[in-house]
């Protein structure tokens, strides 16, 4: 898991919601760029530690909306980006619900504040067993353990 799989899940489900006519950026926002638009912005994560070597992961993503109209436009969206991403799909089919979301309107942009929990786990590496020799009556039988 990746936060750009995250990412990718609310690109794909803001073009499920409000179809192609909205233009999506990650990243950056290219100068003369065209409105109304989405940017999708990674602003931080959070780990805490969990029994069983597991990690609590928690990414908070900005989810911009750009209007064409203005503040009043940014402000009848950001409930509609909401509710539209209240969860979302990963490539993988694993759904992600968000949490804590809030919204504000600055300088006629629509800001959406929401974080995606997910959990890690810590694989260490284990030794495995040697190869040995079995033996009947002095002669070798067969070997345990060996790789080809």
């Amino acid at each position: 898991m990746e936060i750009n799989d995250i990412s990718i899940a609310i690109s794909r489900k803001l073009q499920e919601v409000f179809g192609s006519g909205y233009k999506k950026y990650t990243d950056q926002i290219p100068q003369g760029f065209q409105t109304p638009c989405f940017f999708i912005q990674f602003l931080n994560f959070e780990h805490i530690r969990q029994i069983g070597n597991r990690w609590k992961v928690t990414p908070l993503f900005n989810v911009q909306y750009f209007p064409q109209k203005g503040a009043s436009e940014s402000a009848n969206m950001t409930l509609k980006v909401q509710r539209a991403l209240k969860d979302v799909t990963l490539l993988n089919g694993a759904k992600m619900l968000a949490r804590g979301a809030n919204s504000e309107v600055v300088d006629g942009i629509g800001h959406n504040f929401m974080r995606f929990d997910f959990f890690l786990q810590e694989i260490e590496a284990k030794v495995l067993m040697g190869s040995f020799d079995h033996y009947t009556n002095g002669e070798r039988v067969s070997s345990v353990g060996e790789r080809d």
